[in-house]
């Protein structure tokens, strides 16, 4: 409740001082006004709830500030596909279990230190580090990093693995840490300090309030334009929205279709929309109702998907799949998805079929997010046609990630929704990995699905067609509902800025923005 008073202080003073609150061309207008040396202003609904330590970085709100300090050995393109080149200029996968990079010289750490092989060789040994508990590790087939020479290490696998590249091409998970600075810190202090190669520094950390960075003057790809950057809370997206208009920010990220309309036509910049945001109402298959199949089958026929994106979506979300299509792997859901089609009837049955009277499923959803409530809102309406009662509980965002990364749910039902990940693996590992804290099947086809996409597969093509006939078989078992896949938010800005939105929504390009 402080960090919340907190934010909202900060947000009335911030609209207090604002250029006006109006919209149309003369708020766009004074918007544009900001010109090179001033601090570039932010609004995000929360700050990072995991921290600012890589491998902890999870939810959408760490991936955004952690994207602007740390760096992996690669990167993806603004495609959101194709991996090249960050911290280690060369690499080459030299057997089938082995891949060597040749680092980058001359990179330096916020601090001033210089990147060495060492710090590589900590970094992606951390993440697999049973003590660090990281809800990466079961991504990654590291069984060993040695140093080869100055500037080379070699990423020793457990198992074939060409998901590696990808995943070590994005900043949270993969991101390279100091060695020496991260091991004379606490877990505490990592989740609000940085020493990172990243194109910002962190300058202050206000929780709650404000998080300022200004640019690395010594970043290895040249240091940005923009050189002071502050990030503020205002979880309130109107209020966000306002703020905006009046020239009081000069970015923000909204989800609702309305505001992007409104921007839109008052000058600012909408960016591109990217599919990725799966609606995921995962299933606890191991215990209560839903470890019944028919049952699981039931609510799935028992859920109206074109109601729900028409209402739930306004008109944005299209039918997913766990991996969804808005992926660069993803692939569009067909008409005959296994449980996708409407049919309370045969709901009906299989619920008799299985004996179950009377079903009650609880429903754990982040609170004070209108636009999930009023798809979970839906659903409970529609499932109450079949006989099924939703009982919708409110969980506080930092609750609700705790109760799903060490899987107790206290819920039959969780709702989360996906972001753009590095890996197609990732959407699958949160849900299903063998041995995952947040795991709730006991399926082993299943598993053996998921790791011959990630150990056998050789191209992008093999990849997608693999994922597909997962998102297929996970629908057969209905282990998760997916009313539909919609973009999670849309990144808006200024019209006196210059930037590009990319797939992930991370903000992964702001090191390449400038004023006109």
């Amino acid at each position: 409740m402080r960090l919340v008073g907190v934010a909202i202080t900060a947000t009335a003073s911030l609209l207090l001082t604002a250029c006006g609150g109006g919209s149309g061309g003369g708020a766009a207008g004074s918007a544009s006004k900001l010109k090179k040396g001033d601090t570039f202003v932010i609004a995000d609904e929360t700050q990072p709830l995991s921290g600012l330590d890589p491998i902890m970085a999870q939810a959408h709100d760490a991936k955004r500030m952690v994207a602007q300090f740390y760096e992996g050995l690669l990167q993806l393109a603004p495609d959101g596909k194709t991996v090249e080149p960050a911290l280690a200029e060369q690499w080459k996968r030299t057997s089938p279990t082995e891949y060597e990079f040749t680092l980058r010289k001359g990179v330096k750490f916020h601090d001033g230190s210089e990147l060495t092989a060492e710090d590589v060789q900590f970094s992606l040994k951390r993440i697999v580090d049973p003590k660090q508990n990281s809800p990466y590790k079961s991504l990654y087939r590291i069984a060993d990093v040695e140093v080869k020479g100055d500037s080379q290490v070699v990423v020793k696998l457990t198992q074939p693995q060409t998901s590696l590249p990808r995943l070590l091409a994005q900043p949270w998970s993969g991101g390279v840490v100091n060695k020496k600075w991260v091991t004379a810190k606490s877990v505490d202090e990592l989740k609000t300090q940085e020493n990172g190669t990243g194109p910002y520094k962190l300058d202050e950390f206000k929780e709650g309030s404000t998080i300022t960075t200004s640019a690395f003057p010594d970043y290895w790809d040249g240091a940005p334009e923009i050189a002071k950057v502050q990030y503020r809370v205002m979880p309130d997206e109107s209020t966000r929205v306002q703020a905006l208009q009046s020239g009081a920010i000069q970015m923000t990220q909204v989800r609702l279709p309305r505001n992007t309309q409104q921007l839109d036509k008052a000058g600012f910049t909408v960016g591109d929309t990217y599919r990725v945001g799966a609606y995921w109402l995962a299933m606890n298959v191991k215990e209560g109702p839903l470890s019944d199949e028919r049952i699981r089958q039931a609510v799935n026929l028992g859920v109206d998907r074109k109601q729900l994106i028409e209402i739930g979506s306004q008109g944005a979300g299209v039918a997913s799949g766990v991996i969804p299509p808005g992926d660069p792997f993803g692939a569009d859901v067909g008409d005959d998805m296994p449980n996708y089609q409407y049919d309370p009837v045969k709901a009906k049955q299989l619920l008799a079929d299985a004996g179950a009277k009377n079903v009650t499923l609880t429903l754990a959803i982040r609170a004070e997010s209108p636009e999930k409530l009023a798809t979970a809102q839906l659903v409970k309406e529609q499932l109450a046609k079949i006989g099924v009662t939703v009982e919708i509980r409110q969980v506080e965002w930092s609750r609700l990630v705790s109760a799903i990364t060490s899987g107790k749910w206290n819920a039959d039902l969780v709702q989360l929704t996906a972001a753009l990940n590095a890996d197609p693996s990732q959407y699958l590992d949160l849900w299903f990995a063998k041995g995952g804290a947040a795991t709730k099947v006991n399926d082993d086809k299943l598993w053996q699905m998921m790791a011959a996409a990630v150990e056998d597969a050789q191209t992008d093509e093999a990849r997608t067609a693999a994922y597909r006939e997962i998102n297929r078989y996970i629908a057969e078992k209905a282990y998760i509902l997916i009313p539909y896949a919609s973009v999670q938010v849309w990144e808006a800005w200024a019209p006196g800025v210059k930037f590009s939105a990319e797939p992930s929504n991370t903000r992964l390009l702001l090191k390449d923005a400038t004023l006109r």
